[in-house]
């Protein structure tokens, strides 16, 4: 029962594993973290796998909305989050923003894809 109460995701609705993945500007795979239960934190998993050691000052990560690892980054490490809808309309330099973060975002997607169209993650040891 505490093994499936941890894996329990309240945010998904049922039981699950988190990974965090690393993919490069040419969309190459470049880190695999451990998997870890569906309750815990993205910045959590990022503490706990020690991704940050991988990265150096003037690196730029591309991350979701509400994946806010900035505090627990190397100095010189930036993370660019596309902003928030917050007055139902984007201001000029909001939609550029967010226009040149999707050309880069769809890299990260493509790898997704391949990890799912490939069911690279679908085998779960016990």
């Amino acid at each position: 029962m505490s093994q499936q109460n941890a894996t329990y995701s309240s945010y998904r609705g049922m039981n699950s594993f988190k990974v965090i993945i690393g993919v490069a500007p040419n969309a190459v795979i470049t880190h695999v973290s451990n998997l870890y239960p569906g309750s815990i934190s993205d910045k959590a998993i990022v503490k706990q796998s020690c991704l940050v050691n991988h990265f150096s000052a003037g690196d730029m990560i591309l991350a979701d909305k509400g994946f806010l690892i900035q505090d627990i980054l190397p100095n010189g490490v930036s993370v660019n989050i596309p902003p928030f809808l917050n007055s139902g309309t984007f201001t000029e330099s909001e939609a550029k923003a967010t226009k040149a973060v999707g050309k880069c975002h769809i890299h990260v997607e493509r790898a997704n894809a391949r990890l799912k169209d490939c069911r690279i993650l679908s085998f779960i040891p016990s």
